[in-house]
């Protein structure tokens, strides 16, 4: 049971990771391109209290009334930009001196409010998220009144009509509102409350206020990108519940099963640990892949056997081979046959291949057995200067072709480029207090200074800033992030090695503790 609990702890702990509306934790927004899915439209309605005009001795001149709204923006870091309409209708004030009936605003009306989720503030939940704003805007009135209790009392009714001199007037609010993102980032419930005034001549009433309670939905139509990103999240964690499911299984002891006195069909079974977040950087977790190459089911020793790595494009990597008996274990450290270290963040194919003796291939009618797995990399974080400085190198960071953005390439790129900077982000904030430079670097097809110059240093620096901002906007200080293109310098692969350019193109993190 405690075991269930722990795994479900960890399935649950995804959720807070996920947070429906952008907020960069800081105060200040920073500088991002535009993004669609941070558009927003929102509608709501509440109730209103009754309209004072604070020079009539704070006397209620309407009853209480309602208000609806409608109103679009964008969400930049946090802060919502927006315009919104609203229309606020009293009815009669039931007071002797309540002057008013049919009291109406129409309210066109700039607003600036803020979202503190968990990322700006650690103890809140993750479902939860304040909202503090202010707005300014232009009050359409149109009303019937008494201009006096004297008249009241002889009920000559005066009236103002919509857009009449002295009838359009600045208005003003400031408001505090609780988000609920955790259902759908298509779907955001909020409730709110806010104190408006404005300064009325039409009537001759002067500055006049009110309060207001409501409820509304604001809605991110493209934030179903947010939603897909959150479905395949939690499918992940079901997938690796599983697995650490089937470890357990695997770990608690077994009967000894009895031996079958017929040998079935000869197969080839690779089994890989850990498959996931290999991270061969020396930090200790996860540094070496276990390998069980088995060969089953055989009455005699096959007659030789072979087990490659291939690299992301699938040229080979590292290779053992023998004749007779199969190692028990294979342990390998994520080096290639010359030295090389696996790239963070890719795919490494492994492939068991055995060739039986002859007389279990007579008796099956199997030349070859095989089997194959992948090795998943993790975020390698290489220690260049002991507990001083680190690098990181990933080339699997998808950029629109020629541009600094990442708005047009697939879906499931995109995807697979927020989990990588997520990944890193969490890598460098477990250092502690350091300064990050992101390098980026290209690679130079026609092998010219011209096309570096020209062409590939002003777009690995475009690029490299990108990346730069995507790290302040995962909570990094941008003050301790700088940025540099390196076009075509420093290549991993010669120029000849036209099959290896893929490894020229990447970005390179080099994180240095502060003093």
């Amino acid at each position: 049971m405690r075991f269930r609990a722990i795994l479900l702890a960890f399935v649950l702990s995804g959720f807070s990771s996920v947070f429906a509306e952008p907020d960069n934790g800081k105060f200040l927004p920073a500088k991002e391109v535009l993004v669609p899915n941070h558009v927003y439209f929102e509608l709501g309605g509440g109730l209103n209290f009754p309209l004072e005009f604070f020079n009539q001795g704070n006397i209620a001149m309407t009853s209480y009334g309602g208000q609806f709204f409608g109103g679009a923006g964008y969400n930049w870091c946090g802060w919502l930009f927006g315009l919104e309409y609203t229309h606020d209708m009293w009815g009669e004030g039931k007071g002797e001196y309540a002057l008013m009936q049919n009291f109406k605003n129409n309210i066109i009306e700039f607003k600036l409010r803020r979202v503190l989720s968990k990322n700006s503030i650690d103890w809140l939940p993750w479902w939860f998220e304040i909202v503090p704003g202010a707005g300014i805007g232009v009050n359409f009135i149109t009303t019937d009144y008494y201009p006096s209790k004297h008249a009241k009392d002889d009920g000559k009714l005066s009236s103002v009509k919509l857009f009449q001199s002295g009838a359009n007037c600045l208005f003003y609010d400031v408001s505090l509102e609780f988000a609920f993102p955790a259902v759908t980032d298509t779907f955001i419930p909020f409730v709110g409350a806010d104190y408006n005034a404005f300064y009325d001549t039409s009537i001759g009433g002067g500055f006049a206020g009110f309060g207001r309670v409501y409820i509304g939905v604001r809605s991110y139509p493209l934030g179903i990108v947010n939603d897909i990103q959150r479905r395949r999240n939690q499918r992940k964690q079901q997938k690796e519940l599983e697995r650490l499911e089937k470890l357990k299984k695997q770990e608690e002891p077994k009967e000894e099963e009895p031996k079958e006195t017929e040998i079935g069909d000869p197969i080839a079974r690779l089994t890989i640990t850990p498959n996931e977040d290999f991270t061969p950087d020396g930090d200790g977790k996860s540094d070496v892949v276990h390998l069980k190459p088995q060969a089953l089911n055989l009455t005699e020793e096959p007659e030789s056997w072979t087990l490659t790595i291939f690299d992301p494009k699938g040229a080979e990597f590292k290779k053992w081979s023998g004749t007779g008996a199969l190692p028990e274990n294979i342990d390998w450290n994520g080096k290639s046959e010359s030295g090389e270290v696996v790239f963070s963040r890719n795919t490494y194919p492994a492939k068991l291949s055995v060739i039986p003796k002859e007389n279990d291939r007579n008796r099956s009618g199997k030349n070859e057995l095989t089997d194959s797995g992948d090795i998943k990399t993790g975020i390698l974080m290489i220690e260049i200067i002991p507990d001083k400085k680190w690098k990181i190198i990933v080339n699997t960071i998808h950029f629109d072709a020629d541009r600094a953005t990442f708005i047009r390439i697939p879906k499931e790129q995109q995807e697979e480029n927020r989990e990588t900077l997520d990944s890193i982000a969490r890598q460098i904030k477990n250092v502690g207090d350091v300064n990050v430079l992101v390098e980026g670097y290209a690679n130079n097809v026609s092998n010219t200074a011209r096309e570096d110059r020209e062409e590939l240093v002003p777009l690995s620096q475009l690029r490299a800033e990108t990346i730069q901002q995507e790290l302040a906007n995962r909570g990094l200080d941008m003050k301790t992030l700088s940025a540099k293109g390196r076009g075509g310098a420093n290549p991993l692969a010669a120029w000849e090695d036209r099959a290896n350019w893929w490894k020229n193109r990447r970005v390179e993190f080099i994180v240095t503790r502060d003093e």
